[in-house]
């Protein structure tokens, strides 16, 4: 994800909320911000009391799962560039909730696209930053047991709804994998499962050439920097596919 990579484990918060489409409010000033990482540091203490230890990195913003499954994973490429221009590695473990400022953070890649809205499922990234040793435990951790232990504590949901101004239905804590499974299903459920095959190529090995047939014969070819649809004529169709990809990072381009 970045020169820093192996010091950090990436996870985020899965919102359901009450109501599909765009947040009242997408970002967080700094103050709530603020108030924001206490309460998600204290949830995560209260599920795993092994990462006192380590530092929490967050922004106080919701996007859509899309924005956050974009090849080089950018809002945790994000976070952890402002981590390092921010944080202090003397320090001992800290929480750095990064707040917008008129709606935009400091860095232009954690902006919420506000295009991208439509889903009831809303995600906040956090990230975790410590030695290797550490890291690369709590890795193994949080992959192994977030899943399965992750729902928020309710006083955490309820400081959620009121920072947010969100009607809630459910919060869980997901790690980036975790996240590749629930999108998984999603476009599978949606007859759209050839599309994440591309989506989870550019994510998790972009180096490597991908093809995929949908379902009405077209085919699809992950070049490794661009989705080829030289196999798609329906007009409609060949628009289909280049909004969802779109909506990833992914260009995709006629022949």
């Amino acid at each position: 994800m970045s020169d820093t990579a192996p010091l950090h484990c990436t996870a985020a918060l899965a919102i359901e909320c009450e109501l599909a489409g765009a947040p009242p409010q997408a970002t967080l000033d700094r103050a709530r911000a603020e108030r924001y990482g206490d309460a998600l540091a204290a949830d995560l203490l209260r599920l795993f009391p092994e990462i006192a230890e380590l530092d929490l990195v967050c922004a106080g913003a919701l996007y859509d799962q899309a924005q956050l499954l974009r090849p080089g994973w950018p809002l945790h490429a994000a976070l952890a560039g402002l981590d390092a221009r921010f944080g202090s590695r003397e320090r001992s473990a800290r929480v750095l909730a990064i707040g917008a400022h008129e709606g935009h953070f400091p860095d232009a890649a954690l902006d919420p696209d506000p295009r991208l809205y439509g889903s009831a499922m809303l995600v906040m990234p956090w990230l975790l930053r410590g030695d290797a040793g550490r890291i690369a435990a709590t890795g193994s951790l949080l992959e192994r047991e977030l899943l399965d232990r992750g729902m928020a504590g309710a006083d955490f949901a309820l400081t959620l709804r009121e920072l947010l101004g969100v009607p809630i239905r459910h919060v869980r804590h997901l790690t980036a994998f975790d996240l590749c499974a629930l999108a998984c299903a999603q476009y599978e459920h949606a007859g759209l499962g050839p599309l994440w095959q591309i989506v989870e190529t550019a994510l998790l090995a972009p180096g490597r050439q991908q093809t995929v047939e949908l379902a009405d014969g077209g085919r699809l070819h992950w070049r490794g920097d661009h989705v080829e649809a030289g196999d798609l004529h329906d007009p409609r169709r060949l628009a289909q596919c280049a909004a969802i990809l779109g909506a990833h990072g992914l260009e995709v381009r006629a022949a």
